[in-house]
């Protein structure tokens, strides 16, 4: 028999339409928060019951709504967000879509019981499983908004059965609020489960929400992070390398306020993150980035949480450099000139020393005759023409003067605060390797190919190729296409000539297609340039002269990211007096 086309029935629209919107508990939180924001609420008030399965219910002190309209507030596609095209291009909003309440009454019990400024009570509406019950009536209640939700899914048996426990989705409904809590510190939030209240923060400012929501951990370790470049201004913080964690449960990205996961900001944070953290760890953000909205599509997905830029490359980069910047200055215990120290953290959560870290021996060991000769000149120029200062001398030096070894691995130093213990191999390599860069990025050197490497590529492979061939070429890429399925690799960069080109090519391409950035070839070079510096920097067990360990607290002072080696280890430790003192029970 032949099909036969007919239209569904609104109500299978819209649990059809629920089915991206309210993905579980925590989708109504967000959703009903983000409403609630819009309407200028500085008081939220979320209870829930058995993890929102059972209830949520959420009150705000918002402008409410006037009770002429609250049939159409349930209604799909209604919303006082947008009216046009242009609109919508340039949405200001959380939210715009006219899709959230009506997907909500779909599948559960839901009343709204609101009240405008100029109304003398409150009005009511009743919706059951898409259908409204009754009409709207007068009410009790203060003015702004409660939405009430119960049952959720009880319409559509087979969605309730993938919900969890109720623990679980409790654990879902809180991280939302947090992520909306910290994108607006000014509005007040207590959250309530099972007649009991589980978090309360106060209205202030984002350094308060920052401290309430992340705790102690990343108050210690936090670095601020203010950038503005035209139409980009990025605010928050950071956390220092030496704070990673194992998983990313504490990046928290706003874009004009919403939370979002992007993958042009994920990459950038990345890479800005990849010269002082090992690859396995991940730092804590709160991270805020305004932008012109017609410059960022967020009606990309219903659930609002992903966005799209006009200018993806700009945005990566600026995001690169400004988290590079943050850490360049703050990724430590400064080591400038006139600045005091701040006692270091106790550094548990860092990941286990590479393997070369007890490697004994005193031998530079380069990778070949042209590394050689360059970390032999760079070595010269620390060693030459220092001068050893009396370690009694007052000074002001920031790591102040070597006093002597402890079993040829640590520097003991004494600067005005007390002692300083530096790990000189850790520190050595970070010297070198910023040396390095600094020359790479005076000008990438090509290698040309005697017989140019035959590249089999897909049409978009072919496509991004023609659409980058400037870019590649300016990165040491010269390519030729053979034909609708083949790349010929001409040149490449020199330092690389041992990786693999082909792989190294296709993941530049995608590089450049998904956020306009470089970021795999540089990390690539980096790494190389890395492994030249591990290899070249002093090894343990090798004795130093006071001239040559001052030479290298010299060069850490002037060095950027001098404070972790390329692991994210502490290339040196601060004990003060007062530290001393402790140890020995002093003035007790």
């Amino acid at each position: 028999m032949r099909p036969v086309i007919a239209a569904l029935p609104d109500t299978l629209i819209s649990q059809i339409a629920a089915g991206e919107v309210v993905e579980r508990p925590a989708s109504v939180v967000k959703e009903v928060l983000e409403n609630a924001i819009d309407a200028g609420a500085q008081a939220i008030t979320i209870r829930l019951e058995e993890g929102g399965c059972q209830r949520i219910s959420i009150q705000d002190d918002g402008f409410g709504i006037e009770h002429q309209q609250l049939n159409l507030a349930v209604l799909r596609h209604a919303t006082s967000k947008i009216k046009s095209l242009s609109d919508l291009e340039s949405v200001a909003s959380l939210g715009f879509r006219g899709e959230a309440l009506a997907s909500i009454a779909s599948v559960s019990r839901l009343s709204i019981t609101t009240r405008t400024p100029e109304d003398d009570h409150a009005w009511q509406i009743q919706v059951n499983g898409g259908q409204t019950v009754g009409d709207v009536s007068p009410s009790s209640g203060n003015v702004g908004t409660t939405i009430d939700v119960q049952d959720l899914y009880f319409n559509t048996p087979a969605r309730r059965k993938f919900l969890k426990s109720a623990s679980t989705e409790l654990g879902h409904c809180l991280d939302v609020v947090r992520r909306i809590a910290l994108s607006r510190p000014d509005i007040g939030f207590a959250i309530w489960h099972n007649g009991k209240v589980i978090e309360r923060w106060s209205a202030g400012n984002i350094e308060q929400r920052v401290d309430a929501i992340l705790g102690q951990e990343f108050h210690e370790s936090r670095i601020a992070l203010e950038s503005t470049s035209g139409v980009l201004s990025l605010r928050g913080f950071i956390s220092k390398p030496t704070a990673s964690r194992a998983r990313a449960d504490q990046q928290y990205s706003f874009v004009n306020g919403r939370f979002i996961r992007d993958k042009v900001i994920q990459h950038a944070i990345r890479s800005a993150y990849q010269d002082v953290l090992h690859g396995d760890r991940q730092p804590m953000i709160v991270l805020s980035l305004e932008i012109d909205p017609q410059l960022v599509d967020v009606n990309v997905h219903p659930a609002k949480t992903e966005v799209r830029f006009r200018e993806g490359g700009a945005v990566h980069q600026f995001v690169y450099k400004a988290i590079q910047n943050a850490l360049s200055t703050g990724g430590g215990e400064h080591i400038h000139e006139n600045t005091e120290f701040v006692r270091p953290h106790t550094f548990t959560s860092i990941s286990s020393p590479p393997a070369w870290a007890g490697e004994a021996g005193n031998q530079f060991l380069p990778l070949n005759q042209n590394s050689k000769h360059d970390i032999d000149r760079l070595f010269t120029q620390i060693n030459a023409n220092t001068i050893t200062h009396s370690p009694e001398q007052d000074s002001d030096l920031p790591l102040g003067h070597a006093l002597a070894q402890i079993h040829g691995i640590y520097i003991l130093a004494q600067n005005k605060h007390g002692l300083v213990l530096i790990d000189m191999h850790a520190a050595h390599e970070r010297v070198l390797y910023e040396k390095l860069k600094e020359d790479l990025s005076t000008g990438i050197k090509i290698q040309q190919l005697l017989v140019p490497i035959v590249m089999h590529a897909t049409e978009l492979e072919i496509g991004k190729a023609e659409e980058h061939r400037q870019t590649l070429a300016q990165l040491g890429f010269d390519l030729a296409t053979l034909s609708p399925t083949q790349l010929a690799i001409r040149t490449i960069p020199s330092l690389l000539q041992k990786s693999d080109p082909v792989m190294l090519l296709r993941n530049l391409l995608n590089d450049l297609d998904l956020t306009g950035s470089k970021a795999v070839l540089d990390a690539a070079q980096h790494e190389r340039l890395a492994t030249q510096a591990c290899h070249a920097a002093v090894r343990a067990h090798r004795l130093l002269t006071l001239t040559e360990m001052d030479a290298l607290l010299r060069q850490m002072e002037q060095t950027q990211r001098a404070d972790q080696c390329n692991h994210g280890r502490p290339t040196w430790v601060q004990l003060t007096i007062q530290d001393l003192d402790k140890l020995f029970l002093r003035g007790r």
